[in-house]
């Protein structure tokens, strides 16, 4: 089945239609879709995600062209400090305490105030554990004793280029929000202005490159991740996080689910296409990620959107068991966390032959 919308036009410019799905081509979607307008309501537009029948991906249909797309982005919050549950500083106690102790632990991070029990506490609870591995996108000291270059794709503002500076990569980062850059260069961090595509990347080699809710911005995920192996060494590691489509957060909210997210998420890949365009990319040794306890500030901000858009939800009560049962099965599997998370790694010249 394929789109019947006609391409007028958005607030901010023209529309074009998308006839089929981004991630595998497919011209067949579920009858269902999510349509609402974008988190914030700062623009009037009525948009829709679809999913794909074939690879159950969402995707936006219609979507802004490319001439009108870097108008959506322009009070987006990149613009603004990065807002995490682990805070680089000023955060005191016992409790702050133990949490630096397991940081200083996993990814050699010199934080204070700091106790080394941190290391057996929260090695011991699952879920904080898993949500701690997720703040240093697992790249534990254990895996990489040296560490070496890393580039961030769509770094933003450079919080996690900051951290992963912290503990003690070489860091490099890419953004094309120029406000963004601005903050960036601001705070020391080299950081070019443009895509992962810019020429200014071509020349240059990285150990690890991190896509953190990027993957979904863009009209075609696989030029993405194969730019990003070209731009590795062998035996590099790429790590990716984006939203899951099949999540049970968006069984619960619905349109309102703040990993719709749009009109900016262009294209979610479902986790086993993901798979698959890693796998047709080369990478090998793909592994994907338990997340862990994670989803308060997402179901946070899906309800606000819910009650906004008069989209009807579960009462609070049940809510907040819903939530805690969601953070409890993605410690068991990824399957139905509110992000899918993934890792892999580029052969070696010895794997390749």
């Amino acid at each position: 089945m394929t789109s019947t919308k006609p391409n007028t036009g958005w607030s901010r410019g023209a529309l074009e239609p998308v006839e089929r799905c981004p991630a595998c081509g497919s011209a067949e979607r579920d009858r269902r879709q999510f349509s609402r307008h974008d988190d914030a309501g700062v623009m009037p537009d009525i948009w829709h995600m679809v999913r794909c029948s074939s690879c159950e991906s969402l995707f936006l249909d219609p979507r802004p062209d490319a001439e009108s797309l870097p108008r959506a982005y322009l009070d987006y919050y990149t613009h603004q400090a990065e807002q995490v549950d682990i805070p680089d500083g000023g955060a005191g106690g016992l409790l702050w305490a133990l949490i630096h102790g397991y940081l200083n632990w996993r990814f050699g991070m010199r934080r204070t105030p700091s106790n080394k029990l941190g290391a057996l506490v929260f090695s011991a609870i699952e879920p904080l554990r898993l949500k701690l591995d997720y703040f240093g996108r697992h790249l534990a000291r254990a895996q990489f004793p040296q560490s070496g270059r890393l580039l961030d794709v769509g770094c933003g503002n450079g919080a996690f280029l900051l951290r992963a500076r912290e503990m003690g990569w070489d860091v490099a980062g890419c953004e094309p929000d120029a406000k963004a850059v601005a903050a960036c260069r601001a705070q020391g961090l080299d950081v070019i202005e443009g895509d992962v595509f810019s020429s200014a990347l071509d020349d240059q080699r990285f150990d690890v490159v991190t896509i953190s809710h990027v993957l979904e911005h863009v009209t075609d995920p696989q030029a993405l991740l194969k730019r990003a192996e070209a731009l590795m060494y062998p035996g590099g590691v790429l790590w990716v996080a984006l939203p899951n489509p099949r999540s049970l957060g968006l069984r619960i909210f619905g349109a309102a689910w703040r990993g719709l997210h749009v009109p900016f998420h262009l294209c979610i890949p479902s986790q086993n296409r993901l798979m698959l365009l890693m796998q047709s990319t080369e990478f090998c040794s793909i592994k994907m990620m338990r997340r862990g306890a994670h989803s308060r500030r997402l179901w946070s901000d899906s309800a606000a959107i819910a009650r906004r858009e008069r989209i009807a939800i579960p009462p609070r009560p049940l809510m907040s068991f819903m939530r805690v049962l969601t953070d409890f099965v993605s410690t068991v599997t990824p399957c139905w966390a509110e992000e899918t998370v993934m890792i892999a790694r580029k052969p070696e010249a010895s794997d390749a032959g």
